[in-house]
């Protein structure tokens, strides 16, 4: 593990990570196998890490609102049952959702931090984001949410050979 990565997520994300928002978020299941507060904690660390090769290429970054961005990615999420009817509706609107809760928790989201959170789905929403942190948190997320994905997958195909091998 990186540490000076996850000091930077630490530091930068404090206000997020000691919100009840965030407390709110480590309580609730995303992608079958982690939480929400989890899974952001974890595009958060992934951003950090892309940042600062990008940053050592001589491409800047701004590591802060990354840090802030990931966090706040998918609180929108959080109380989705009640929010939204099903998980289409939510897969559209949580990035919008999420800019409000975040708007609210943090008070001073600079633009860059809107964009990065409006658009983080995307290619699978049509608006591409509008920053190069933006581009970072999205392939962050695509990387986490597969990462999550295929590790509830493996744990399905354990069990199954060890079921069939005891049959």
């Amino acid at each position: 593990m990186d540490m000076l990565a996850m000091q930077l997520v630490r530091t930068y994300g404090a206000e997020v990570l000691d919100s009840p928002e965030f407390r709110k978020a480590k309580e609730q299941k995303h992608h079958h196998v982690t939480t929400v507060g989890d899974h952001s904690l974890g595009v958060a660390y992934v951003s950090v890490k892309i940042c600062r090769f990008l940053n050592a290429m001589h491409i800047k970054t701004d590591t802060e609102s990354i840090v802030r961005g990931a966090l706040c990615h998918d609180l929108g999420i959080v109380g989705r049952y009640e929010k939204f009817s099903n998980n289409l509706v939510c897969w559209q609107k949580h990035p919008k959702e999420s800019v409000r809760v975040a708007g609210e928790l943090l008070g001073d989201l600079n633009e860059r931090e809107k964009d990065m959170i409006r658009h983080h789905m995307w290619p699978t929403t049509p608006v591409p984001p509008h920053c190069r942190e933006g581009y970072v948190i999205v392939i962050a997320d695509k990387y986490c949410a597969v990462r999550e994905v295929t590790a509830r997958m493996k744990e399905k195909y354990k069990k199954k050979k060890e079921s069939d091998r005891v049959s």
